[in-house]
């Protein structure tokens, strides 16, 4: 399940690519989403993370743009975690997501 991460306390913060977070959600078995806007390299960025396996930042140009990968990387992660998966399927993963987004 996805909420909002420290309930919402992280929204008008500065984040990890130097922009202001317009929203921040977290996925209750170990995954964070992370939109900024004005950072130092793009106009919108996604940090997206899930615990232990990556991190990987995706650079976008407009808020529409930036709203609408989020929500497939929401859906995405959703269903890794409700898969089983191998160390080697999760690692297939892991690589796939990356190179889509």
């Amino acid at each position: 399940m996805w909420n909002q991460t420290d309930n919402g306390e992280t929204i008008g913060t500065i984040g990890s690519e130097s922009g202001e977070i317009i929203m921040d959600e977290e996925h209750s078995k170990g995954a964070r989403l992370t939109l900024e806007k004005g950072g130092d390299i793009a106009p919108y960025s996604i940090t997206s993370g899930v615990y232990g396996c990556f991190f990987h930042t995706t650079y976008l140009s407009t808020l529409e743009e930036g709203v609408s990968e989020l929500d497939t990387m929401k859906a995405e992660i959703s269903e890794f975690f409700d898969s089983e998966t191998t160390s080697d399927e999760e690692h297939d993963w892991i690589m796939a997501f990356v190179g889509r987004h």
